[in-house]
């Protein structure tokens, strides 16, 4: 039975699921939208300006699970602005705490000159910085002890917190029909260029704020990032700042209120949101173990998916029209030989060298990885060794870790199927075997009460003899199952947190799953 909190003896799981991603998906969302709706002040003077000190409460599928407080201040000739974030919830009845620091500074004139940002989930800190240097813009990005440089070309329509706040300031917010467009820097969603934006202005409106009416002006702003749309409604006051932002991050509702401190920082109500009850899939019928082949109905529920379902041997996606699709997923024995007539493919690079997530150069990796490898007859013998060590070398199966490398779980020995998944990626590539990590869906007969559900997970794929293998640690699985939905796959060399939180984040709320045809092995 795949039963996913399972405990077996010597602390073996049967399954384990992974929402990390895209709980950090949510601060990073809560915090871009705090930041692109606080639109600043009107005034009849260009060249005055008004600071910011206000608080608000984070909910959640209409439960309070924090808070965060946002300031805009001078300091010199530069406007600085900053928003911290807190928030608690549940993840499988387990409580997890998530903070965030956005910082910005810009000129009087909006102009960038440098930027920072810190999110620690479950204790892991990702650290992030930037500044100006002529026309470039400097990207440091940090985590445990490794550190990463981009450089990339500045583009002068670019703006942040406060140009694009200056940028409404000067086009008036208050009247109604009115459009204007914009180009966005965010350290989130990447620096490399700025993300497109169009904001659309609706006029005044009257909304209940603690239990009073308030006059506000709505405005709504749409972000175009390059995995899709993604919009805010926003409630302004008198002088521009947001009083009520409203969004969704795929079927979960956020909403950001404006309150004092004291209320904004009064007990949450995480213990009626559960994260993972929130992301899961149910199915009308039980995918048995030994199913062959499972040709899975997939429709959407609004607009377009960009094409994130990942094409394999194994797995075929066939498009019905623009919301349905035909997956068709295969399983294969560990160790089969594959004889699939293509052309064998150069593996790049990225797939075998260290980077600040699979940080396989590691010494404590390393000789983990050497160990795990002892007496090895062969490749497919080597993985096997490598999976099985793994399994067992992580004994703390929880969900109290966030998104850590390789080398911190390896210290730690606890997590979930991130930390399996990128921990035995990194003892494949010690040993020349390139790696890679794989998002998707997977099959469960019971999570908690519930009975025949999917949900997000992230496994291992070795590619051997000329092929991509699957090695799922967390659930004890070698070979690929038909019982799974493939939705991407990464080196994690170029892939981002984030990056992997909004892949996922356009299927949450927006998929329905159903199981047409099972074939059984014969």
């Amino acid at each position: 039975m795949r039963n996913l909190l399972t405990l077996k003896p010597n602390s073996f799981v049967e399954g384990q699921y992974s929402s990390v991603r895209l709980v950090s998906l949510v601060v990073i969302v809560i915090l871009q939208t705090l930041g692109f709706s606080l639109l600043g002040s009107e005034a009849k003077d260009p060249s005055s300006f008004k600071e910011l000190d206000r608080w608000y409460e984070v909910f959640l599928s209409g439960s309070k699970v924090g808070h965060a407080h946002c300031t805009m201040k001078l300091k010199g000739e530069d406007v600085v602005s900053q928003s911290i974030f807190n928030m608690k919830m549940n993840r499988a009845g387990i409580s997890i705490t998530m903070s965030a620091l956005e910082k910005t500074r810009e000129t009087r004139a909006g102009r960038i000159k440098s930027f920072s940002g810190e999110i620690k989930m479950a204790g892991v800190p990702i650290i992030k910085k930037g500044w100006i240097e002529g026309q470039e813009i400097i990207v440091k990005e940090k985590q445990f002890l490794r550190e990463t440089e981009k450089r990339y070309p500045l583009d002068p329509e670019g703006r942040m917190t406060w140009g694009l706040m200056k940028l409404l300031q000067e086009n008036g917010f208050r009247e109604k029909g009115d459009e204007l467009e914009t180009k966005i820097y965010s350290a989130d969603f990447g620096m490399a260029s700025p993300t497109k934006a169009k904001i659309k202005f609706f006029g005044q409106k009257t909304i209940k704020i603690g239990g009073e009416d308030v006059n506000s002006y709505k405005s709504e702003i749409t972000l175009f990032t390059k995995m899709g749309e993604m919009k805010t409604i926003n409630w302004l006051d008198e002088d521009g700042f947001a009083i009520r932002t409203k969004m969704q991050m795929g079927g979960i509702p956020i909403e950001i209120k404006k309150s004092t401190k004291l209320e904004a920082q009064s007990r949450s109500d995480q213990t009626n949101f559960d994260f993972l009850f929130q992301t899961l899939l149910f199915l009308d019928e039980e995918i048995p173990d030994g199913a062959h082949s499972v040709r899975f109905n997939v429709k959407l529920n609004n607009g377009q998916v960009a094409p994130i379902f990942h094409q394999t041997r194994n797995q075929k996606i066939t498009p019905l029209d623009e919301k349905s699709f035909i997956i068709d997923v295969r399983s294969e024995l560990w160790g089969k030989k594959v004889n699939s007539g293509q052309k064998i493919r150069v593996i790049g690079r990225e797939y075998r060298e260290a980077n600040i997530m699979i940080d396989s150069e590691d010494p404590l990796i390393r000789n983990l990885a050497k160990n795990a490898a002892q007496g090895s007859k062969n490749i497919f013998d080597l993985s096997q060794n490598l999976y099985q060590f793994a399994q067992k070398y992580i004994h703390h199966k929880n969900f109290n870790v966030g998104f850590a490398t390789a080398t911190e779980t390896a210290k730690s020995r606890e997590g979930d199927c991130t930390e399996h998944a990128v921990f035995l990626a990194a003892l494949g590539r010690v040993h020349g075997i390139p790696t890679r990590v794989a998002n998707g869906l997977v099959f469960m007969e019971r999570f908690g009460n519930q009975k025949n559900v999917m949900g997000f997970h992230m496994w291992t794929e070795f590619h051997l003899n000329g092929k991509w293998h699957s090695l799922d640690s967390a659930m004890g699985i070698m070979g690929a199952h038909a019982d799974r939905i493939t939705l991407s796959v990464s080196s994690l060399e170029q892939d981002s947190l984030l990056d992997i939180g909004i892949k996922l984040s356009e299927i949450i709320g927006n998929i329905n799953v159903q199981v047409e045809k099972v074939s059984l092995r014969k």
